[in-house]
């Protein structure tokens, strides 16, 4: 065997050992590369599930205010009417008392009233 063959063929086992070594730094820095993006994506991710998780909250505390609110109108509207209603109640059975009040009982209703016991 000639030594220049061996030689050629060490130099050209070699340079194929440099090209795949290349090769792996340039996947492994792709992959690097890839991973840094993949956390910076799961980060933002994170921050946007937070942020949103917050307006969540805080459109459920608004809503259960604003529900409470409109509650209260209501009741306080409810109260107004019966409280009218009330009043106009009073009010009639006032003037039915008045009415009795002024009318004179004849002897037949008192006894009546008194269950004959005169």
């Amino acid at each position: 065997m000639n030594k220049g063959s061996v030689d050629s063929k060490h130099q050209a086992s070699h340079a194929g050992s440099d090209d795949f070594m290349a090769q792996l730094s340039l996947v492994r820095s792709a992959e690097s590369k890839a991973s840094a993006i993949i956390g910076q994506a799961k980060t933002e991710a994170s921050k946007i599930e937070s942020s949103a998780r917050e307006r969540a909250v805080e459109i459920s505390a608004r809503s259960s205010e604003k529900s409470v609110t409109a509650k209260n109108e209501v009741l306080a509207k409810k109260r107004e009417q019966t409280d009218s209603k009330v009043q106009e109640m009073l009010k009639d059975a006032k003037k039915q008392a008045e009415k009795i009040k002024g009318k004179k009982l004849s002897e037949r209703d008192v006894a009546e009233l008194a269950g004959n016991k005169f």
